[in-house]
């Protein structure tokens, strides 16, 4: 019985630290972009609000499973963004295919 509630207490500890250790951060967005300089993009995610994070040199993009480039972006393209920790720069952009046209 003491195993079992050592080891529960365990499990609630490391799921608890787990938790605090993201302090509300979100590590990705989900959005449209709404607009795309040299080294600023600018998503508007769910509720009509807008997030501008850091291009860096390093930043990686993606489309389709494949290499792409930031010239890529274009506003009311969806891209997701996976951000670097302290959630400032874009570290990979992955930008979805565009609609079908009809």
């Amino acid at each position: 019985m003491r195993k079992i509630i050592g080891l529960s207490f365990s499990l609630i500890l490391t799921l608890a630290l787990a938790a605090g250790a993201h302090q509300g951060k979100t590590h990705r967005l989900l959005g449209t972009v709404k607009e795309v300089s040299e080294n600023r993009l600018t998503v508007t995610i769910e509720g009509g609000k807008e997030r501008t994070v850091e291009l860096t040199a390093t930043t990686k993009y993606e489309r389709e499973g494949k290499s792409a480039t930031r010239a890529d972006l274009t506003a009311g393209g969806r891209v997701s963004v996976h951000l670097s920790e302290d959630d400032t720069k874009a570290v990979l952009v992955r930008i979805a295919p565009a609609a079908p046209s009809h």
